[in-house]
C-alpha cells in the first residue's frame, strides 16, 4: 500500500531544501561556477552521509574486484559523488536557462553517423542510457537534433521531484512515458512511429527483473530492452555523456550489435540484456569517476545467495 505523499514530502523536506538553494544558486551564479558550486555540494553530501560513501566504496570492490585498492575506491567514490552533484545543477538549468545554452553543454559527438542513419530510416531505435555523465542532456540533445526520444520513467514516490523533472523534459521536446501497465502501448508506437525509445537499464531490476551477469555477478536486470529488441527487431544504441567539466561533455553513441542471438525468444531476450551489460561495464570501467556508485546494483540475490551490501 503507497504512504500519503504528504508522507514523502515531510520525510523529503532537507532534499526539497538543497533543491530550493541549487535553483537560486543556478539563477545568481555564471553557468560553470554554478555547477562547480554542484558537484561540490555533492561531495560535501558524500562525506555528510556514511552509508552513501559505504555503498559506493563496496561496489566499487565488487566492480573491480581487487584491481582497485580502498584509496582509489575512496577516490572514484568521492569523484563520482561530484558528478552527481553537476548532473543535478546541469538539470537544473534546463529550467533557468534558454534551450541554447542547455543544448550547448554537449561540445563533442562520437558516433552520430551511425545512429542518425538508423533514426531517419524512421523504423524505430531503442536508446539504452545509464546514469553516467548527464543522462537528462543527452536525452534533450537527441530530441533537438536527430529524433524526439520517448524517456520511459518512474514517477517518483515523492511528486516533488516529478512535478520539476517531467516539465523540464518536455520543454526540450522529450516525451515522458510513465513506466506502468499503461506503458506498453506508448512504447510500441514510438517504434511504430519510427521514434527513439529511451530506456535506462543499469540500476536494479528489483524482483520483477531477470538475472543476467554484470562485472561477473548475477545482477537483477530490468528485462525492457531485451523483450523490446527482441520483439521489434530495432537496432539499439548505447547512448550516454562524459562530462569533460563543469557544463561541458561528449556525446558517446555505440551501436550494440546484437547480431547472433539465440532464436530461441526467452534466451535471445538474455542474450540481448547480456550485450547491453557489457557496454555498460566498458563505457564505465574507461572512466569510473561518472556512474551512479551509490545506487546498490547487486541489492536482489538470486534465492540462495548471500547479501552482498
Amino acid at each position: 500500500m503507497a504512504l500519503p505523499s504528504w508522507i514523502y514530502t515531510v520525510r523529503n523536506l532537507p532534499a526539497h531544501l538543497v533543491v530550493y538553494l541549487m535553483i537560486f544558486v543556478a539563477r545568481v551564479m555564471p553557468q560553470r561556477a554554478a555547477i562547480a558550486f554542484g558537484g561540490n555540494l555533492g561531495v560535501l553530501l558524500w562525506y555528510i552521509f556514511p552509508r552513501w560513501r559505504k555503498t559506493s566504496m563496496r561496489n566499487v570492490e565488487l566492480f573491480f574486484g581487487e584491481q582497485k585498492s580502498r584509496s582509489e575506491a575512496w577516490r572514484i567514490g568521492r569523484d563520482a559523488a561530484w558528478n552527481i552533484g553537476c548532473h543535478v545543477m546541469e538539470f537544473i538549468m534546463f529550467g533557468c536557462k534558454s534551450k541554447e545554452t542547455v543544448l550547448a553543454m554537449i561540445e563533442e559527438v562520437e558516433g552520430l553517423e551511425a545512429f542518425r542513419e538508423a533514426a531517419d530510416r524512421g523504423e524505430g531505435v531503442i536508446a539504452i542510457g545509464m546514469h553516467y555523465g548527464n543522462w537528462e542532456v543527452v536525452a534533450a540533445w537527441i530530441t533537438c537534433n536527430v529524433r524526439v526520444m520517448h524517456a520511459v520513467g518512474k514517477k517518483q514516490s515523492d511528486p516533488f521531484f516529478t512535478n520539476i523533472a517531467f516539465p523540464w523534459r518536455a520543454k526540450f521536446g522529450v516525451q515522458n512515458i510513465y513506466a506502468g501497465k499503461q506503458a506498453n502501448s506508448a512504447i510500441l508506437k514510438a517504434l511504430r512511429d519510427g521514434d527513439i525509445l529511451g530506456l535506462v537499464a543499469d540500476i536494479n531490476g528489483g524482483t520483477t527483473g531477470v538475472f543476467v551477469p554484470f562485472c561477473g555477478i548475477p545482477a537483477s536486470t530490468v528485462p525492457g530492452p531485451g523483450v523490446l529488441a527482441v520483439r521489434s527487431g530495432a537496432p539499439m544504441f548505447l547512448v550516454f555523456s562524459r562530462r569533460i567539466a563543469p557544463g561541458r561533455h561528449k556525446l558517446h553513441i555505440r551501436q550494440v550489435d546484437l547480431s547472433g542471438i539465440a532464436e530461441d525468444r526467452a534466451q535471445a531476450q538474455l542474450d540481448v540484456l547480456q550485450r547491453v551489460n557489457d557496454a555498460y561495464e566498458l563505457a564505465i570501467s574507461q572512466d569510473p569517476t561518472q556512474w551512479l556508485w551509490g545506487h546498490k546494483r547487486w541489492k536482489t540475490r538470486p534465492e540462495g545467495e548471500p547479501w552482498l551490501y
